[in-house]
C-alpha cells in the first residue's frame, strides 16, 4: 500500500474550523514557537500548511470532521 506524503497535511484555514480556532491564533502559535515551523508547519507562499498530529497533540481531537471529499 503506497503512503501518500500529503496525508495528514492541511491548510491553517481547514485545522482553524475543525478544531474550532481561528486563524489568527493558529498563526500565532506557530509564531511563539508552539508548533516547531518545517516539522509541525511550513509556510508556503502565502499558505501555511500544518500537520493533523501537531494538531491534535496541542488542541486534542477535532470538533468538526474532515468533510467526505478530502
Amino acid at each position: 500500500m503506497n503512503e501518500n506524503p500529503f496525508d495528514g497535511l492541511m491548510s491553517l484555514a481547514e485545522a482553524a474550523q475543525r478544531w474550532g480556532r481561528a486563524d489568527a491564533t493558529l498563526r500565532q502559535a506557530i509564531l511563539r514557537g508552539k508548533f516547531v515551523e518545517g516539522v509541525d508547519a511550513k509556510h508556503i507562499g502565502k499558505q501555511w500548511i500544518i500537520t493533523e498530529s501537531a494538531m491534535r497533540r496541542e488542541y486534542g481531537e477535532p470538533i468538526a470532521p474532515r468533510s467526505p471529499a478530502e
